[in-house]
């Protein structure tokens, strides 16, 4: 199970709480793959926490359902269902929500992330690393957190506050929620069947963001990407993180994955058949800091998932092929480029054994393989 931080205004935090759901998006966008990969990562009853911009963090929520797609969705709503109550906020991608453990007030963000008076034990291992980085990347609306950053949240919102009922819905005034229990206002199911993505849709690799929201939503469910999560050996994952960010020089991963066998899966995608010593230096790095301040994890596994190089040149002097003619590919001759490449990956795997970071397992390398429909079809390690 994992934890969401919704990021929203005191206009719509109020409407959240009315009709009791969750969204996110970029005003004026109908569509958007990073905040579609971030809410995709949201699982039912997972823990949902809003921070109000300016004002401090409330919770907590559970998430019910799945996402949901609302941008010229429904009749009669454009573009999208409680626009004028939203303010305009555009929220394309929505999921649904219920009381879990809700707190009368608020926790604000000074005493969250920087009071030292607030920092257990007074200890660098147990600052809300996730937020802290997040600020850096301020445009993202929805923030995943792993659960000793939320232990700690817990604790902090615990103290000196009033958990309240848990009713159909709720009110926000002058930074304090109140019951609201209105059965009569309920979030219009008719406007919750669009999918933001088919299941043909999901499988269509164009650019390297279909893989990332693949990912975080058929994590633990889709039998090709297991090829590379083997849940068999690594545990099922119970946490996604997508795009993050760590140390303030914005190192950043596209996916962290944690298990229930307390294993980290560090993943970095490529859309294309491509190493060089960026690839190497953001693995390594981030690796590093997941060792130093993620104790709770007993290995941590670094990924990097590569597009399979095009197989074989059609025309004379070609280069970025495999194989450079068909006879060469029927000796198995592969092209200098290919050579070079897979050269460095064999040489990075040894080389960031000899980092001797602990608990950081040998690099794993995968290609994909999509068909002439852009369809994803396999993953072979390498």
């Amino acid at each position: 199970m994992a934890t969401h931080i919704l990021t929203v205004n005191e206009t719509t935090f109020k409407i959240h709480l009315k009709y009791m759901f969750i969204g996110t998006g970029s005003d004026g966008y109908a569509h958007q793959n990073g905040a579609l990969a971030d809410i995709l990562s949201i699982r039912e009853n997972d823990n949902i926490i809003f921070y109000v911009m300016n004002v401090g963090f409330f919770g907590i929520f559970k998430a019910v359902g799945n996402v949901f797609y609302d941008y010229n969705s429904y009749p009669n709503f454009n573009p999208q269902y409680l626009d004028s109550q939203l303010g305009g906020k555009t929220l394309t991608y929505r999921l649904r929500i219920k009381p879990f453990q809700v707190y009368k007030k608020f926790i604000s963000e000074w005493d969250m992330m920087e009071n030292p008076l607030h920092i257990k034990d007074n200890s660098i291992f147990n600052m809300q690393w996730s937020w802290i980085f997040k600020k850096l990347n301020a445009n993202r609306g929805c923030l995943s957190i792993d659960n000793k950053e939320y232990t700690l949240f817990l604790e902090n919102l615990r103290n000196n506050n009033s958990q309240i009922d848990n009713v159909y819905n709720y009110n926000y005034q002058d930074g304090i929620l109140y019951p609201l229990n209105d059965d009569n206002i309920k979030y219009d199911i008719n406007c919750t069947t669009e999918v933001p993505r088919t299941e043909d849709r999901l499988n269509r690799i164009n650019i390297e963001e279909d893989l990332r929201i693949l990912f975080t939503a058929k994590g633990n469910t889709h039998t090709i990407l297991n090829k590379v999560l083997n849940p068999a050996s690594n545990g099922n994952i119970n946490f996604i993180s997508n795009e993050v960010l760590c140390s303030f020089s914005e190192r950043k991963m596209d996916l962290l994955l944690g298990t229930d066998q307390n294993k980290c899966l560090l993943i970095e995608l490529k859309n294309y058949f491509v190493f060089n010593g960026n690839i190497y230096n953001q693995i390594k790095e981030y690796g590093r800091w997941v060792c130093a301040y993620k104790k709770q994890y007993n290995e941590i596994i670094p990924i990097l998932i590569l597009k399979a190089p095009r197989d074989v040149a059609k025309r004379k002097n070609s280069k970025y092929y495999k194989y450079l003619s068909k006879s060469d590919k029927e000796n198995n001759i592969t092209s200098i480029w290919y050579k070079d490449i897979t050269s460095k990956i064999n040489h990075a795997k040894v080389k960031l054994k000899n980092e001797n970071i602990d608990k950081l397992s040998e690099l794993e390398v995968y290609i994909f393989f999509t068909n002439m429909n852009d369809e994803l079809i396999d993953f072979k390690k390498i």
